[in-house]
C-alpha cells in the first residue's frame, strides 16, 4: 500500500508540475528605430500576453549593442535589420531565422554631411563615421558604389549611434551613416544635410525580427503568435492613433508629430502582408544572399554564402 501510495503521489506532483511549468520568458533585444515602437507597443498593452507569449523586449542602443547581446547569449532573438541577422551566427551567435519583417526602410536610413551641396562622389578621401559591424558599412558601401567609389576611397571610422552627433559636431568625421531617431537630432543642425538615403536602394534595408532555431523549436506556434501581436499593435494605432503615437514617439525620444513623418520614410507590413512575404519567401532568401555576398566582398564575414536562404523561416501551408 505504501509503495502505491508513493507511485501516485509521484504521479500527482509529476502532473501538477507540468500544469503549474511556467511560461518561459523569451528575451528580444531591441533598439530605438520607429519600425520597432510597434513591438514596443503589443508589449505596453499586453498583446503578447493576449496570444500566449511571455516575451520581454531587452532596451539597447544599437544595432550593433542588440547584435551582440545576441551573439554573447544574452537574448533569445533580435530585432535588427536583415544585415545583423545575416551576420549573427558567423559571428559566433546560434543559428536563428527571421520570422518576420516590420517593415522596409524607404528612406529612413541616410548618410549625413556636414558639408553643404555635397554629393556621395564628393566623400572620396573624406573620413566617415558608421557602425563597421552592423547596417552601417552595408548602408556606406552601397551608397559608395552607386557614385562609382568603393570602401577603399574613404576613411572609415567605427561610430556607434550614440557617439555621432557628437563626431559630426567636434568635426571628427565628415559623414556618418544613421537613422532615425538619432538622424532628427542630427539634423535639427542647420549645418548638416542628407547625402544618401535608403529609398535609392529600395527595399535592400529589411528590418526583421529573428529567434534562435531552439526557440522555434520549443515553441511551437510562436511565429503565428508573434505575427498576431504586431498585427493587434496595428489595429490599436488605427483605433487610437493619438495616444498610439504620442507613446512610442515618447520612447523615441522624438514629438508625435516627428514620429509621424519618419513613418513616411518605412513601409510597414500587416500580418497578411508578412503571410504573403513568408509563405513563398523567394524575395527574402534573395535578399539574405545578396547582403551575405555584399557582406563577404566587405570582408565583414567569411562564409559561404550559398546557404544563406534558409536563414528565412518558411511557413507551413
Amino acid at each position: 500500500m505504501k509503495s502505491r501510495f508513493a507511485v501516485l503521489c509521484v504521479l500527482y506532483l509529476s502532473l501538477v508540475g507540468c500544469m503549474d511549468k511556467p511560461n518561459l520568458e523569451i528575451k528580444i533585444g531591441i533598439n530605438p528605430w520607429p519600425g520597432y515602437e510597434f513591438l514596443y507597443l503589443a508589449e505596453k498593452k499586453g498583446f503578447f500576453k493576449k496570444v500566449g507569449l511571455n516575451i520581454k523586449l531587452l532596451q539597447l542602443v544599437s544595432l550593433a549593442d542588440s547584435q551582440r547581446a545576441y551573439v554573447n547569449g544574452k537574448t533569445d532573438g533580435l530585432a535588427s535589420t536583415i544585415i545583423e541577422a545575416v551576420q549573427a551566427e558567423a559571428l559566433g551567435g546560434k543559428p536563428l531565422q527571421v520570422v518576420m519583417v516590420p517593415d522596409y526602410s524607404n528612406g529612413g536610413d541616410v548618410i549625413l554631411t556636414s558639408r553643404s551641396n555635397m554629393a556621395m562622389a564628393d566623400l572620396k578621401g573624406k573620413v566617415i563615421g558608421a557602425e563597421v559591424s552592423s547596417l552601417g558599412i552595408f548602408v556606406l558601401e552601397r551608397a559608395l558604389r552607386k557614385a562609382g567609389l568603393s570602401l577603399a576611397h574613404v576613411t572609415l571610422v567605427n561610430v556607434e549611434q550614440a557617439q555621432g552627433e557628437a563626431a559630426l559636431l567636434d568635426g571628427r568625421i565628415d559623414a556618418f551613416v544613421t537613422y532615425p531617431p538619432v538622424s532628427i537630432s542630427v539634423l535639427k543642425h542647420e549645418k548638416f544635410h542628407k547625402v544618401f538615403g535608403s529609398d535609392e536602394i529600395p527595399k535592400e534595408i529589411v528590418d526583421t525580427v529573428s529567434l534562435s532555431k531552439e526557440v522555434i523549436a520549443a515553441n511551437p506556434g510562436i511565429v503565428k503568435k508573434l505575427r498576431k501581436a504586431w498585427q493587434l499593435a496595428l489595429d490599436y494605432v488605427e483605433a487610437h492613433p493619438d495616444e498610439a503615437y504620442q507613446l512610442m514617439a515618447t520612447r523615441e525620444g522624438i514629438t508625435a508629430e516627428e514620429f509621424k513623418n519618419v513613418l513616411t520614410d518605412l513601409v510597414i507590413l500587416n500580418a497578411k502582408e508578412q503571410e504573403a512575404l513568408f509563405s513563398d519567401g523567394t524575395s527574402l532568401a534573395k535578399s539574405a544572399v545578396s547582403v551575405c555576398q555584399t557582406l563577404v566582398h566587405v570582408k565583414a564575414i567569411n562564409v559561404d554564402c550559398s546557404g544563406y536562404a534558409k536563414l528565412i523561416y518558411r511557413d507551413e501551408n
